[in-house]
Protein backbone atom coordinates (compact mmCIF):
# COMPACT_ATOMS: atom_id res chain seq x y z
CA UNK A 1 0.00 0.00 0.00
CA UNK A 2 1.15 3.81 -1.15
CA UNK A 3 1.06 5.43 2.55
CA UNK A 4 3.03 2.14 4.26
CA UNK A 5 5.36 2.10 1.62
CA UNK A 6 5.41 6.28 1.54
CA UNK A 7 6.05 5.88 5.65
CA UNK A 8 8.76 3.62 5.78
CA UNK A 9 10.49 5.15 2.53
CA UNK A 10 10.69 8.56 3.76
CA UNK A 11 13.78 7.98 6.18
CA UNK A 12 12.30 10.05 8.64
CA UNK A 13 11.07 7.18 11.08
CA UNK A 14 14.42 5.72 12.53
CA UNK A 15 13.38 2.85 15.00
CA UNK A 16 13.16 3.24 18.45
CA UNK A 17 11.52 7.11 18.10
CA UNK A 18 8.66 8.43 20.10
CA UNK A 19 6.26 9.83 17.99
CA UNK A 20 3.42 12.33 18.79
CA UNK A 21 1.30 12.37 16.07
CA UNK A 22 -0.68 15.53 15.88
CA UNK A 23 -4.56 14.23 14.96
CA UNK A 24 -7.03 16.73 14.04
CA UNK A 25 -9.94 13.71 13.01
CA UNK A 26 -9.47 14.83 9.33
CA UNK A 27 -8.82 12.08 6.96
CA UNK A 28 -4.92 13.23 6.52
CA UNK A 29 -4.44 12.93 10.45
CA UNK A 30 -6.46 10.02 10.93
CA UNK A 31 -4.42 8.22 8.22
CA UNK A 32 -1.20 9.02 9.44
CA UNK A 33 -2.01 8.00 12.79
CA UNK A 34 -3.20 5.13 12.18
CA UNK A 35 -0.32 3.92 9.50
CA UNK A 36 2.23 4.85 12.19
CA UNK A 37 0.82 2.83 15.09
CA UNK A 38 -0.18 -0.11 12.68
CA UNK A 39 3.97 0.02 11.68
CA UNK A 40 5.49 1.36 15.51
CA UNK A 41 5.83 -2.53 16.45
CA UNK A 42 8.13 -3.31 13.51
CA UNK A 43 10.05 -0.33 13.53
CA UNK A 44 10.09 -0.06 17.50
CA UNK A 45 8.03 3.48 17.72
CA UNK A 46 6.56 4.56 20.71
CA UNK A 47 3.61 6.20 19.26
CA UNK A 48 0.70 8.77 20.49
CA UNK A 49 -1.47 11.79 19.32
CA UNK A 50 -2.03 14.55 20.47
CA UNK A 51 -5.64 16.63 19.48
CA UNK A 52 -6.29 20.34 19.71
CA UNK A 53 -9.73 22.23 19.45
CA UNK A 54 -9.36 25.93 18.54
CA UNK A 55 -12.08 26.58 19.56
CA UNK A 56 -13.28 27.97 15.58
CA UNK A 57 -16.28 25.67 15.44
CA UNK A 58 -17.15 24.91 18.78
CA UNK A 59 -20.59 22.74 17.42
CA UNK A 60 -17.82 20.27 16.08
CA UNK A 61 -15.51 20.35 18.97
CA UNK A 62 -17.17 17.37 21.37
CA UNK A 63 -17.60 15.32 18.03
CA UNK A 64 -14.08 15.43 16.29
CA UNK A 65 -12.35 14.78 20.15
CA UNK A 66 -14.90 11.40 20.66
CA UNK A 67 -13.61 10.51 16.88
CA UNK A 68 -10.43 10.80 17.96
CA UNK A 69 -10.64 8.97 21.26
CA UNK A 70 -12.24 6.13 19.69
CA UNK A 71 -9.32 5.85 16.78
CA UNK A 72 -6.80 5.86 19.60
CA UNK A 73 -8.66 3.61 22.57
CA UNK A 74 -9.18 0.69 19.34
CA UNK A 75 -4.92 1.12 18.34
CA UNK A 76 -3.86 1.48 21.96
CA UNK A 77 -2.30 4.67 22.25
CA UNK A 78 -2.20 7.44 24.44
CA UNK A 79 -3.65 10.81 23.41
CA UNK A 80 -3.32 13.75 24.72
CA UNK A 81 -5.71 17.19 24.24
CA UNK A 82 -5.77 20.57 24.19
CA UNK A 83 -8.00 23.66 23.69
CA UNK A 84 -7.64 27.20 22.81
CA UNK A 85 -9.19 30.56 22.19
CA UNK A 86 -8.19 31.22 18.05
CA UNK A 87 -10.73 34.23 18.13
CA UNK A 88 -9.43 35.86 21.14
CA UNK A 89 -5.61 34.75 20.30
CA UNK A 90 -6.47 36.38 16.47
CA UNK A 91 -7.52 39.60 17.96
CA UNK A 92 -4.74 39.74 21.03
CA UNK A 93 -2.33 39.88 17.99
CA UNK A 94 -3.48 41.19 14.92
CA UNK A 95 -3.33 37.40 12.87
CA UNK A 96 -5.95 35.64 10.51
CA UNK A 97 -8.49 33.15 12.23
CA UNK A 98 -5.71 30.70 10.41
CA UNK A 99 -2.67 32.06 11.78
CA UNK A 100 -3.74 32.22 14.96
CA UNK A 101 -4.76 28.52 15.10
CA UNK A 102 -1.54 27.41 13.43
CA UNK A 103 0.15 29.58 16.21
CA UNK A 104 -1.94 27.95 19.11
CA UNK A 105 -1.80 24.57 17.54
CA UNK A 106 2.17 23.70 17.20
CA UNK A 107 2.60 25.67 20.44
CA UNK A 108 0.29 22.47 21.87
CA UNK A 109 2.29 20.29 20.08
CA UNK A 110 5.72 21.63 21.24
CA UNK A 111 4.53 22.24 24.59
CA UNK A 112 2.75 18.25 24.71
CA UNK A 113 6.17 16.39 22.93
CA UNK A 114 8.71 18.55 25.37
CA UNK A 115 6.41 17.40 28.35
CA UNK A 116 5.68 13.97 27.17
CA UNK A 117 9.47 13.34 26.48
CA UNK A 118 9.00 12.64 22.00
CA UNK A 119 11.51 12.93 20.42
CA UNK A 120 9.25 14.33 17.03
CA UNK A 121 5.93 15.18 15.98
CA UNK A 122 4.48 13.75 12.96
CA UNK A 123 1.80 16.00 10.88
CA UNK A 124 -0.16 15.00 8.25
CA UNK A 125 0.81 17.70 4.98
CA UNK A 126 0.57 15.03 1.80
CA UNK A 127 1.68 15.73 -1.76
CA UNK A 128 -1.53 18.07 -2.54
CA UNK A 129 -0.90 20.28 0.24
CA UNK A 130 3.38 20.55 -0.77
CA UNK A 131 1.89 21.42 -4.86
CA UNK A 132 -0.56 24.01 -3.43
CA UNK A 133 1.86 25.61 -1.18
CA UNK A 134 4.53 25.38 -3.94
CA UNK A 135 2.14 27.20 -6.44
CA UNK A 136 0.86 29.74 -3.53
CA UNK A 137 4.34 30.48 -2.93
CA UNK A 138 5.07 31.39 -6.39
CA UNK A 139 2.39 33.26 -6.99
CA UNK A 140 3.04 35.32 -4.21
CA UNK A 141 6.78 36.05 -5.68
CA UNK A 142 8.55 33.76 -3.67
CA UNK A 143 12.66 33.61 -4.16
CA UNK A 144 14.01 29.61 -4.02
CA UNK A 145 13.12 28.94 -0.17
CA UNK A 146 9.81 29.11 -1.48
CA UNK A 147 9.75 26.64 -4.18
CA UNK A 148 10.72 23.94 -2.26
CA UNK A 149 7.32 23.86 -0.69
CA UNK A 150 6.85 22.00 2.39
CA UNK A 151 10.23 20.95 4.04
CA UNK A 152 10.36 16.96 4.94
CA UNK A 153 11.63 18.01 8.47
CA UNK A 154 11.96 21.62 10.29
CA UNK A 155 12.98 21.25 13.80
CA UNK A 156 11.14 18.54 15.69
CA UNK A 157 8.57 18.64 12.99
CA UNK A 158 7.94 15.58 10.38
CA UNK A 159 6.12 15.03 7.80
CA UNK A 160 6.17 11.34 6.72
CA UNK A 161 3.28 11.52 4.22
CA UNK A 162 4.86 13.92 1.79
CA UNK A 163 5.15 11.33 -1.22
CA UNK A 164 1.42 10.45 -0.95
CA UNK A 165 -1.65 12.21 -2.60
CA UNK A 166 -5.17 13.00 -1.15
CA UNK A 167 -6.28 10.57 -3.30
CA UNK A 168 -4.30 7.41 -2.27
CA UNK A 169 -5.06 8.73 1.11
CA UNK A 170 -8.72 8.29 0.73
CA UNK A 171 -8.50 5.17 -0.99
CA UNK A 172 -6.42 4.46 2.52
CA UNK A 173 -9.30 5.07 4.35
CA UNK A 174 -11.67 3.44 2.65
CA UNK A 175 -9.28 0.36 2.86
CA UNK A 176 -9.35 0.25 6.38
CA UNK A 177 -12.87 1.67 7.08
CA UNK A 178 -11.35 4.76 8.83
CA UNK A 179 -14.29 7.19 10.00
CA UNK A 180 -13.23 10.71 9.71
CA UNK A 181 -14.15 14.49 10.34
CA UNK A 182 -14.44 17.06 7.15
CA UNK A 183 -13.07 20.88 8.74
CA UNK A 184 -15.46 22.98 6.72
CA UNK A 185 -13.48 26.25 7.17
CA UNK A 186 -10.99 24.21 4.76
CA UNK A 187 -13.96 24.94 1.88
CA UNK A 188 -14.82 28.38 2.23
CA UNK A 189 -14.34 29.99 -0.52
CA UNK A 190 -12.69 32.92 1.44
CA UNK A 191 -9.63 30.83 2.41
CA UNK A 192 -7.44 31.76 -0.36
CA UNK A 193 -6.00 28.02 -0.13
CA UNK A 194 -9.42 26.82 -0.21
CA UNK A 195 -9.71 28.74 -3.53
CA UNK A 196 -6.33 26.97 -4.86
CA UNK A 197 -7.77 23.21 -3.59
CA UNK A 198 -11.73 24.05 -5.12
CA UNK A 199 -11.00 25.34 -8.29
CA UNK A 200 -7.34 25.83 -9.28
CA UNK A 201 -6.13 22.56 -8.94
CA UNK A 202 -8.87 20.38 -10.15
CA UNK A 203 -8.54 22.30 -13.51
CA UNK A 204 -4.57 21.70 -13.50
CA UNK A 205 -5.55 18.01 -12.91
CA UNK A 206 -7.50 18.46 -16.01
CA UNK A 207 -4.83 19.42 -17.88
CA UNK A 208 -2.33 16.79 -15.94
CA UNK A 209 -4.03 14.20 -13.86
CA UNK A 210 -0.04 13.54 -12.56
CA UNK A 211 0.23 17.34 -11.67
CA UNK A 212 0.54 17.28 -8.21
CA UNK A 213 2.70 14.59 -8.08
CA UNK A 214 5.43 16.61 -10.68
CA UNK A 215 4.84 19.31 -8.70
CA UNK A 216 6.14 18.02 -5.41
CA UNK A 217 8.94 16.35 -7.34
CA UNK A 218 9.79 19.71 -8.80
CA UNK A 219 9.53 20.76 -5.10
CA UNK A 220 11.94 18.42 -4.08
CA UNK A 221 14.29 18.74 -7.09
CA UNK A 222 14.84 22.13 -5.86
CA UNK A 223 15.28 21.50 -2.22
CA UNK A 224 18.42 19.83 -2.79
CA UNK A 225 19.88 22.18 -5.49
CA UNK A 226 19.35 25.03 -2.82
CA UNK A 227 20.63 22.42 -0.18
CA UNK A 228 23.61 21.77 -2.11
CA UNK A 229 23.87 25.94 -2.66
CA UNK A 230 23.36 26.30 1.11
CA UNK A 231 26.63 23.64 1.92
CA UNK A 232 28.75 26.10 -0.12
CA UNK A 233 27.71 29.25 1.75
CA UNK A 234 28.33 27.44 5.32
CA UNK A 235 31.52 26.52 4.20
CA UNK A 236 32.53 29.90 2.76
CA UNK A 237 31.28 31.33 6.21
CA UNK A 238 32.98 29.04 8.33
CA UNK A 239 36.17 29.90 7.16
CA UNK A 240 35.83 34.11 7.80
CA UNK A 241 38.55 34.57 10.25
CA UNK A 242 37.89 36.69 13.26
CA UNK A 243 39.41 40.28 13.12
CA UNK A 244 38.57 41.94 16.31
CA UNK A 245 34.74 42.98 16.38
CA UNK A 246 34.57 41.95 12.99
CA UNK A 247 35.39 38.87 10.32
CA UNK A 248 37.81 38.92 7.61
CA UNK A 249 36.72 37.48 4.45
CA UNK A 250 38.51 36.49 1.02
CA UNK A 251 37.10 38.03 -2.06
CA UNK A 252 38.50 35.62 -4.76
CA UNK A 253 36.96 33.14 -2.94
CA UNK A 254 33.42 34.95 -2.65
CA UNK A 255 33.29 35.78 -6.47
CA UNK A 256 33.98 32.02 -7.17
CA UNK A 257 31.01 30.93 -5.59
CA UNK A 258 27.76 30.75 -7.91
CA UNK A 259 26.30 33.89 -6.96
CA UNK A 260 23.35 32.64 -4.80
CA UNK A 261 25.79 31.08 -3.18
CA UNK A 262 27.47 34.07 -2.30
CA UNK A 263 24.48 35.75 -1.42
CA UNK A 264 23.30 33.20 1.46
CA UNK A 265 27.26 33.49 2.36
CA UNK A 266 26.84 36.63 3.22
CA UNK A 267 23.38 36.57 4.77
CA UNK A 268 25.13 33.81 7.33
CA UNK A 269 27.75 36.71 7.89
CA UNK A 270 25.78 39.49 8.16
CA UNK A 271 23.71 37.41 11.06
CA UNK A 272 27.11 36.21 12.86
CA UNK A 273 28.06 39.89 13.96
CA UNK A 274 24.72 41.19 14.69
CA UNK A 275 23.02 43.07 11.36
CA UNK A 276 19.87 42.64 9.83
CA UNK A 277 19.06 40.78 6.22
CA UNK A 278 20.75 42.15 3.84
CA UNK A 279 17.97 43.54 0.72
CA UNK A 280 19.04 42.82 -3.09
CA UNK A 281 19.74 46.57 -3.27
CA UNK A 282 22.59 45.89 -0.46
CA UNK A 283 23.78 42.60 -2.06
CA UNK A 284 24.06 44.14 -5.75
CA UNK A 285 26.22 47.15 -3.83
CA UNK A 286 28.52 44.17 -1.85
CA UNK A 287 29.15 42.47 -5.66
CA UNK A 288 29.95 45.83 -7.22
CA UNK A 289 32.28 46.62 -4.75
CA UNK A 290 34.21 43.49 -4.89
CA UNK A 291 34.64 43.57 -8.80
CA UNK A 292 35.80 47.37 -8.42
CA UNK A 293 38.79 47.95 -10.19
CA UNK A 294 39.60 50.07 -7.07
CA UNK A 295 41.40 48.01 -3.86
CA UNK A 296 39.34 49.86 -1.50
CA UNK A 297 36.03 50.55 -0.43
CA UNK A 298 33.34 50.61 2.35
CA UNK A 299 29.37 50.43 2.34
CA UNK A 300 26.98 50.70 5.00
CA UNK A 301 25.01 47.74 5.47
CA UNK A 302 22.27 47.15 7.73
CA UNK A 303 24.01 48.00 10.90
CA UNK A 304 27.13 47.02 10.21
CA UNK A 305 29.97 47.92 7.61
CA UNK A 306 31.70 46.02 4.88
CA UNK A 307 35.08 47.02 4.04
CA UNK A 308 37.39 46.15 0.81
CA UNK A 309 40.80 45.77 1.55
CA UNK A 310 42.73 44.95 -1.58
CA UNK A 311 41.92 40.71 -2.23
CA UNK A 312 39.93 40.65 1.84
CA UNK A 313 36.76 42.30 3.28
CA UNK A 314 35.98 43.54 6.69
CA UNK A 315 32.70 42.89 7.81
CA UNK A 316 31.95 44.82 11.18
CA UNK A 317 29.09 44.77 13.40
CA UNK A 318 29.98 48.64 14.20
CA UNK A 319 31.16 51.65 12.36
CA UNK A 320 34.81 52.00 12.04
CA UNK A 321 35.74 54.83 14.93
CA UNK A 322 37.74 57.80 13.62
CA UNK A 323 41.18 58.43 14.34
CA UNK A 324 42.33 57.52 17.65
CA UNK A 325 43.23 60.78 19.33
CA UNK A 326 47.47 61.81 19.79
CA UNK A 327 49.31 60.66 22.84
CA UNK A 328 52.68 62.60 23.69
CA UNK A 329 55.20 61.25 25.78
CA UNK A 330 57.83 63.86 28.06
CA UNK A 331 59.91 60.98 29.16
CA UNK A 332 60.69 57.03 28.75
CA UNK A 333 56.87 55.21 29.30
CA UNK A 334 54.56 53.60 26.78
CA UNK A 335 51.85 54.99 24.78
CA UNK A 336 49.01 53.34 23.30
CA UNK A 337 47.19 54.21 19.73
CA UNK A 338 44.42 52.55 18.73
CA UNK A 339 45.97 48.89 18.44
CA UNK A 340 49.76 49.57 18.59
CA UNK A 341 51.75 50.15 21.80
CA UNK A 342 54.72 52.46 21.59
CA UNK A 343 57.11 51.59 23.70
CA UNK A 344 59.86 54.15 24.74
CA UNK A 345 63.20 53.05 27.01
CA UNK A 346 66.49 53.63 27.55
CA UNK A 347 68.47 52.13 24.82
CA UNK A 348 70.11 48.67 26.55
CA UNK A 349 71.49 46.75 23.52
CA UNK A 350 68.04 44.59 22.65
CA UNK A 351 66.57 44.24 19.44
CA UNK A 352 63.44 45.82 18.28
CA UNK A 353 62.83 48.87 17.22
CA UNK A 354 65.24 51.37 16.41
CA UNK A 355 67.45 54.58 18.17
CA UNK A 356 68.08 58.24 18.52
CA UNK A 357 69.58 60.47 20.45
CA UNK A 358 67.56 61.60 23.74
CA UNK A 359 67.34 65.35 22.46
CA UNK A 360 65.71 64.32 19.06
CA UNK A 361 62.90 61.94 20.87
CA UNK A 362 61.35 64.07 23.50
CA UNK A 363 58.68 65.61 23.02
CA UNK A 364 57.58 62.51 21.34
CA UNK A 365 53.78 62.87 19.47
CA UNK A 366 51.58 59.78 18.61
CA UNK A 367 48.95 60.68 16.21
CA UNK A 368 47.36 60.03 12.74
CA UNK A 369 48.57 60.86 9.74
CA UNK A 370 47.87 64.42 7.96
CA UNK A 371 47.22 65.86 4.56
CA UNK A 372 51.47 66.81 3.20
CA UNK A 373 53.06 64.60 6.20
CA UNK A 374 56.30 63.12 3.98
CA UNK A 375 58.90 60.87 4.83
CA UNK A 376 62.27 60.10 3.42
CA UNK A 377 63.16 57.58 1.31
CA UNK A 378 66.68 56.54 -1.16
CA UNK A 379 65.84 58.52 -3.94
CA UNK A 380 63.94 61.31 -2.22
CA UNK A 381 60.91 62.29 -0.24
CA UNK A 382 57.41 60.62 -0.37
CA UNK A 383 54.25 61.58 0.77
CA UNK A 384 53.47 59.15 3.58
CA UNK A 385 49.85 58.73 1.82
CA UNK A 386 51.35 57.70 -1.28
CA UNK A 387 53.67 55.51 0.52
CA UNK A 388 50.75 54.03 2.34
CA UNK A 389 49.28 52.79 -0.99
CA UNK A 390 52.50 51.53 -2.48
CA UNK A 391 53.11 49.45 0.88
CA UNK A 392 49.21 48.21 0.35
CA UNK A 393 48.28 49.37 3.61
CA UNK A 394 44.46 49.15 3.67
CA UNK A 395 42.56 52.67 3.49
CA UNK A 396 40.41 51.51 6.77
CA UNK A 397 43.46 51.29 8.61
CA UNK A 398 45.77 54.17 7.56
CA UNK A 399 44.23 56.79 9.99
CA UNK A 400 44.71 54.10 12.57
CA UNK A 401 48.44 53.45 12.02
CA UNK A 402 50.77 55.35 14.30
CA UNK A 403 53.01 58.23 13.26
CA UNK A 404 55.76 59.08 16.07
CA UNK A 405 56.85 63.33 15.59
CA UNK A 406 59.33 64.83 17.22
CA UNK A 407 58.74 68.88 16.61
CA UNK A 408 57.02 68.15 13.48
CA UNK A 409 59.19 65.92 12.32
CA UNK A 410 57.92 62.40 11.25
CA UNK A 411 60.11 59.52 13.19
CA UNK A 412 58.60 56.27 12.47
CA UNK A 413 55.29 55.40 10.79
CA UNK A 414 54.36 52.18 13.03
CA UNK A 415 56.93 49.37 12.82
CA UNK A 416 56.98 49.60 8.98
CA UNK A 417 59.54 52.63 8.40
CA UNK A 418 61.63 54.65 10.27
CA UNK A 419 64.26 57.30 10.42
CA UNK A 420 68.22 56.39 9.79
CA UNK A 421 69.42 56.86 13.09
CA UNK A 422 72.15 58.91 14.13
CA UNK A 423 75.52 56.83 15.10
CA UNK A 424 78.00 59.23 15.60
CA UNK A 425 76.65 61.25 18.34
CA UNK A 426 78.00 60.06 21.76
CA UNK A 427 74.87 61.66 23.75
CA UNK A 428 72.69 59.12 25.91
CA UNK A 429 70.11 56.56 23.72
CA UNK A 430 66.59 55.99 23.30
CA UNK A 431 64.90 52.92 21.87
CA UNK A 432 61.54 53.11 20.42
CA UNK A 433 59.57 50.22 20.21
CA UNK A 434 56.40 50.40 18.35
CA UNK A 435 54.09 46.74 18.36
CA UNK A 436 50.38 45.50 17.61
CA UNK A 437 48.76 45.03 20.74
CA UNK A 438 47.50 41.48 21.27
CA UNK A 439 43.81 41.31 21.30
Amino acid sequence: MKVRDALEQSGLLRPGLRVLCALSGGGDSVCLTHALALLAPERSLQVAAAHFSHGLRPEAAEPEKALCRALCRSLSIPLYCGAGDTPAYAAAHGLSAEEAARALRYAFLERTAEEQGYDVIAVAHQQDDNAETLLWNLIRGCGPAGLEGIPPRRGRIIRPLLQCSRREIEAYLAQCRLPYATDLTNLEGDNARAVLRRQVFPLLRQLNPAAGEHMARCAADMRRQNGAQTRLAEDYAAAAEEAGAGLLLSLPALLALPEESACRALQLLQRRVGGKMLTRPQLEGIFALCRSPSPSGRLSLSGTMLQRRYDRLLLTGVHPPGPPEPAMLTACGQAEFGGWRITVCPDAGEEGGFCLPEEEVFPLTVRARRTGDSISLPGGHRTVKKWMIDRKIPKDLRDTTPILCHNNKILAVADLWHSLPETEKETPRIRIICRRKRS
